[in-house]
């Protein structure tokens, strides 16, 4: 799978911008396909500064996911037509800084959350996209993203980081009002927050917080309490968790990289540590059906794991740059072929797209 696979890329104008076509070259017979590493399927060039965040966007009629969306390093949201391969919508998001975090909960918004400023809901069935509501970061200078989720009853809770550097903050997005600001005792001993995310353990919804020590937070936003903590020995810099499975993967500064469970009583488990090459993951995301994780390096390796017995599959050598970002369609993508998609943003400005591991 280290093998080099030759690409010959050539360039073609679309409304003036510069369009990435990909193509791969024959290989001779004698050589095993399974020795090869695979290649992009197509690469989505247009960013002007490094990709920070990706999300496909929300498709109404199965089998019609279509679209995918970028922030930037330079707060620019972009949207291109996996069909076209082209960007058809662009706008700045008011702000210089970057895109951290890109939600689709339906065709018509995209919740984009921007470091330092805020959560905006954009309008995106317009032609120019435009802002319906906003959420403020409060005094919060770091990476963390935000996350959004839908109780059964149809209300819809965001998390936020901020205020300071190791609180949360908890909205009901019906209401539009602040419900709860989720703040450790021993705050300063857990330096900065790292990640928050939404996680479903049978009927219960919990909020799951990464901070800098290495502690994992389990917390119940009604009662702003922890339910329950483990702790990995380096600093988590990415998460990501499966309702279906009940396991998440932290990827951190180090080779490091934590495999965690929580049970049925809300207890956590690091279940198991393993190294990767090159120190340094900048994000990770479980494959919707739950077989396969995949984690985005500074080394600007993709590289690909078997979820069931964490066996490294591939590692993709596309990127020049970091592998800011990567997320996965919920469904087949219309022109890909069948299986899910996966997309990866670099600080190279370029989104490698893959269809790989759905036979």
């Amino acid at each position: 799978m280290t093998s080099e696979v030759h690409m010959l890329r050539s360039c073609v104008t679309h409304r003036g911008r510069r369009v990435a076509v990909s193509s791969v070259s024959r290989r001779t017979p004698s050589r095993s396909m399974s020795n090869l590493a695979p290649d992009p399927v197509f690469v989505l060039r247009g960013a002007k500064s490094p990709v920070t965040s990706l999300a496909f966007l929300h498709a109404s009629e199965a089998g019609k996911l279509r679209k995918i969306a970028a922030g930037t390093q330079d707060g620019h949201i972009m949207i291109w037509d996996l069909k076209t391969k082209c960007v058809i919508k662009e706008w700045s998001s008011n702000s210089s800084s970057s895109v951290l975090w890109l939600q689709s909960p339906s065709e018509e918004e995209l919740w984009a959350h921007v470091r330092y400023d805020s959560v905006a809901v954009w309008d995106i069935s317009l032609s120019v996209p435009q802002v319906k509501v906003q959420y403020p970061v409060s005094e919060y200078l770091g990476f963390s993203q935000s996350h959004l989720v839908s109780l059964d009853n149809c209300t819809s809770l965001l998390a936020i980081p901020g205020p300071n550097q190791e609180g949360v903050s908890v909205w009901n997005v019906n209401t539009k009002t602040k419900i709860s600001c989720l703040m450790p005792l021993d705050a300063r001993s857990r330096g900065s927050l790292m990640q928050v995310r939404w996680v479903k353990v049978g009927t219960s919804v919990s909020l799951l917080v990464a901070y800098e020590s290495g502690h994992l937070s389990l917390w119940n936003w009604n009662t702003s309490s922890v339910v329950t903590e483990a702790q990995v020995t380096d600093n988590p810099i990415c998460l990501t968790f499966d309702d279906k499975s009940q396991i998440g993967i932290i990827g951190t500064a180090s080779e490091k990289v934590f495999i965690f469970s929580i049970s049925s009583e809300l207890t956590i488990a690091i279940i198991k540590e393993f190294c990767i090459t090159n120190a340094g993951l900048s994000s990770c995301v479980i494959r919707p059906d739950g077989k396969l994780f995949v984690t985005g390096g500074w080394d600007s390796c993709i590289r690909i794991f078997s979820r069931q017995k964490y066996k490294p599959l591939a590692v993709l050598k596309y990127h020049k740059k970091t592998v800011e970002c990567v997320a996965y369609s919920a469904s087949e993508v219309e022109f890909f072929g069948p299986g899910f998609l996966l997309a990866a943003g670099s600080s190279d400005k370029s989104i490698s797209l893959w269809n790989i591991f759905n036979v």
